[in-house]
């Protein structure tokens, strides 16, 4: 059975007819011929580590706490598309409760329950089309982190919304990465802080919203490590602290508008009625020697 995706850049007459089981692409963007990977059942190493973490007690838990911050994030957000992207589209619906009409979600391994299979840095959208974009580890997961800010950046709307999930490096988790202090370039996923994301950020013309930091627990050490540490949460949670193994950067996109810039001061008037005006003021005449007949 198939489904209707209607085309973002064209008239609502315009629909594209594809198969839920081999879905490849959404839209066909204007700059590049076609943003999408080719089928694959693999998954790449960040994206299955990923997962892996969320998989024990405290990945759960982390989880259901990032779905509760999303859903409060998004809940005053309005449009007409929204966008999952990241290691959890497909398998976390954090839209479940959105305002938003359509939702879509963009994977990277052909099976799963996506609406189409691309990557995070080549969206196939076409320039400012979507409302909401949710990124999950999308910048954990990549070579090129400013590449998925540009794409995103890219495909929304002004003022559009953009709800980025990623691991925290100062955190439980980000201690696990230490491992890889002396071999960086093997590290299936790179975290980046939340002042250097911000700064990302800024750069690109977002305004970040709201920062906030979930999941205190450490996820070693099995559940019994993990019912003792269940307090970290309750205090983390409390006084607000950002030492979360995953944090959420809310972040809108701002366009400026061009204002004119009027004089400072009014200009004098030259001429004002009720002058009279020499017509022969600015006429140059020759005079001549009075001894010249």
């Amino acid at each position: 059975m198939s489904i209707l995706i209607r085309r973002y850049n064209l008239l609502g007459r315009d629909r594209l007819t594809v198969s839920p089981n081999i879905i490849r692409t959404i839209l066909m963007n204007k700059e590049k011929p076609l943003n999408a990977t080719f089928p694959t059942r693999q998954l790449p190493p960040g994206t299955a580590m990923c997962r892996r973490w969320y998989a024990t007690q405290a990945g759960q838990a982390t989880l259901a706490a990032v779905q509760a911050t999303v859903t409060r994030m998004t809940a005053d957000v309005f449009g007409y598309y929204a966008l999952e992207t990241g290691v959890l589209a497909g398998k976390q619906n954090f839209l479940s409760e959105s305002r938003i009409a359509s939702h879509f979600s963009l994977g990277t391994v052909l099976g799963e329950s996506v609406s189409a299979v691309g990557t995070p840095e080549h969206l196939p959208f076409d320039f400012t089309n979507l409302d909401l974009v949710v990124a999950s580890h999308a910048l954990d997961c990549t070579p090129q982190p400013h590449q998925v800010l540009r794409e995103i950046e890219r495909v929304l709307v002004p003022e559009g919304h953009c709800i980025l999930i990623g691991f925290n490096p100062f955190s439980f988790r980000g201690l696990g990465q230490l491992r890889y202090w002396h071999r960086r370039k093997q590290m299936p996923c790179h975290t980046y802080s939340t002042f250097r994301v911000r700064e990302w950020l800024n750069v690109l013309g977002f305004e970040v919203l709201e920062t906030v930091s979930v999941g205190f627990c450490p996820a070693f050490g099995g559940e019994q490590l993990f019912q003792h540490t269940r307090w970290l949460d309750a205090l983390g949670d409390k006084f607000k602290l950002s030492v979360g193994n995953v944090m959420i950067i809310h972040a809108q996109k701002k366009v400026s508008n061009m204002t004119p810039l009027l004089p400072s001061r009014k200009a004098v008037q030259v001429l004002r009625p009720g002058i009279v005006v020499n017509r022969g003021a600015g006429r140059v005449s020759r005079k001549e020697p009075n001894n010249v007949k």
